[in-house]
Parts: C-alpha cells; structure tokens; sequence
C-alpha cells in the first residue's frame, strides 16, 4: 500500500497564458476597421484639448464665486452655512488635484 502512494501521479491544470497579438490583428479577428470614424475622431481631440476637464474646472469656479458670494452676503452666517461653504471650498482642493492629474499620460 505504501507504494501505490508513491507512484500514483498528479495532474495539474493550466488556467493562465499569455500571448502576444499584434494590435492589428486583433482589431480586425474582432471586426473593427482600423479606418477613424467621426466619433473616434472627435474624442481624439476632445481628449487632447481635455475638454471635459476644462469644462468641469469652469463649473466649479462658477459654483465657488456664486456661493461665497452668498456666503459673504449673510448678515449673520450660522454654523451649518459655514461648514456648507467649507465643504465647496474644500472639494475645490480634490477639483483640482483630479483636473491636474487627468494630464495626457506618454505611453511607452
């Protein structure tokens, strides 16, 4: 009994591999032209002119004024005002940091 343990062989299966494909012909084994279209296009640039984060930065800029204006015009602000105005001015830090780090990131 004791040697048919120590023949008995184990099986492993191989759930993992990598392989290597060239970006073309992938894209075509998956049906898409390599030709641009209008919309590949147009995101094309609105990503390179970082239209969407602009245009969230003006937003925000506009929400901050509007409402510290608000804020500056209370005759006596309570403390939920304040800590309300807090939090917009704090979240213009995390506005920020998002919109610089969104930059165009040069791929290898």
């Amino acid at each position: 009994m004791a040697d048919d343990k120590e023949t008995k062989e184990i099986q492993v299966l191989i759930t993992e591999k990598t392989y290597e494909v060239d970006k073309s012909d992938f894209l075509t084994l998956q049906g898409f032209d390599e030709s641009k279209t209008w919309y590949n296009k147009t995101s094309g640039v609105m990503d390179s002119l970082r239209l969407i984060p602009r245009l969230l930065m003006i937003c925000y800029s506009y929400i901050f004024w509007m409402s510290t204006q608000w804020f500056m015009n209370l005759p006596v602000p309570t403390n939920a005002q304040a800590a309300f105005i807090s939090t917009i001015v704090g979240a213009g830090a995390a506005w920020f940091g998002l919109y610089v780090g969104s930059g165009h990131k040069k791929g290898k």
